[in-house]
């Protein structure tokens, strides 16, 4: 663990703090077939919301869905074509050992047999950077080529920023960072303009590399999908893929959408903005609470078509 201050120490606290569960969940249960009235019901609520509480911490997180996802761009090209994009963002690893070993996400996306791998950022939190090749290890067992950008906390938005190591480390896994970066990729089935953009919130976004026109279809890279919200009229793009959201993360009915304004598919699933389709993706692992609740771990795989103008 690097750069944790008081705040994190006390998320530590919470973490192992949960394991009393275990202790006080059976006594409670004990004391709903002891007591009568008021205080058998006061004590069955403590066991109902400590074991809700308990699910997210110690079951939620360690769920591993694959979600698959069809995307039919809005404009026409030269000619037609389709691309299978196996989606993930927001490991988070570091801080809490409950996040979704790197592991299994590799196992999940090589099982879903993508084209190619996008990776939206946010691979720490709190990670020591001796542990990066330990922690990350297993992206080398994709075998899909993988592109990647950098998220808010990479770039110690908040936290230390380990964009240094990061640089280094991913790309001698096979990870091809492209923060800022145009790529044109081919393959038999298609041709497509892979635009990767830096975070948003670090201000340094390279939006200029979509004011040309391109031939191809234009998908966008990047960590926080609000990023449509910096786009100039005569922006050229046909898909822009993020994460940063987590989904909300703990999504309680009603209230995380009124507290946090993460709410139906700005949260994740597919939009259109701006004439642009854009998805966000729930990402795998947890920041603020080590907590998931009815937003499990999910590799979202995309199928992209395009139609021919002719």
């Amino acid at each position: 663990m690097t750069g944790a201050g008081p705040l994190e120490i006390l998320k530590l606290a919470i973490y192992y703090a949960s394991y009393l569960y275990f202790i006080a969940a059976p006594m409670a249960l004990w004391l709903v077939l002891r007591r009568r009235g008021l205080a058998r019901y006061a004590w069955a609520g403590f066991v109902t919301v400590t074991t809700l509480l308990a699910y997210a911490r110690f079951v939620e997180p360690r769920i591993l869905l694959t979600a698959e996802h069809e995307v039919v761009l809005n404009q026409c090209f030269e000619r037609p074509g389709a691309v299978r994009i196996a989606v993930f963002s927001d490991t988070h690893n570091g801080l809490f050992s409950n996040a979704m070993p790197i592991a299994r996400i590799a196992a999940a996306v090589n099982a879903a047999r993508p084209d190619m791998v996008f990776m939206a950022g946010d691979y720490i939190y709190f990670l020591h950077p001796d542990r990066f090749i330990e922690a990350f290890a297993a992206f080398a067992d994709i075998k899909a080529p993988i592109y990647a950008v950098l998220g808010n906390h990479d770039l110690g938005l908040p936290g230390p920023d380990l964009s240094a190591p990061l640089n280094k480390t991913l790309p001698a896994l096979g990870v091809r960072l492209i923060d800022n970066q145009p790529l044109t990729l081919s393959d038999s089935g298609f041709a497509i303009e892979l635009v990767g953009l830096s975070d948003q919130w670090a201000g340094r976004q390279k939006l200029s590399l979509l004011d040309a026109a391109t031939a191809n279809p234009r998908l966008v890279l990047t960590h926080n999908p609000a990023t449509m919200h910096d786009f100039r009229p005569g922006m050229h793009a046909d898909l822009l893929v993020g994460g940063h959201t987590h989904g909300g993360q703990i999504q309680l009915p009603v209230l995380t959408c009124l507290m946090t304004g993460v709410c139906g598919d700005i949260a994740y699933g597919l939009r259109e903005e701006k004439s642009v389709q854009v998805f966000t993706t729930s990402g795998t692992g947890m920041v603020g609470l080590p907590m998931r609740f009815r937003v499990p771990p999910r590799i979202d795989v995309l199928n992209v078509a395009w139609r021919s103008c002719g």
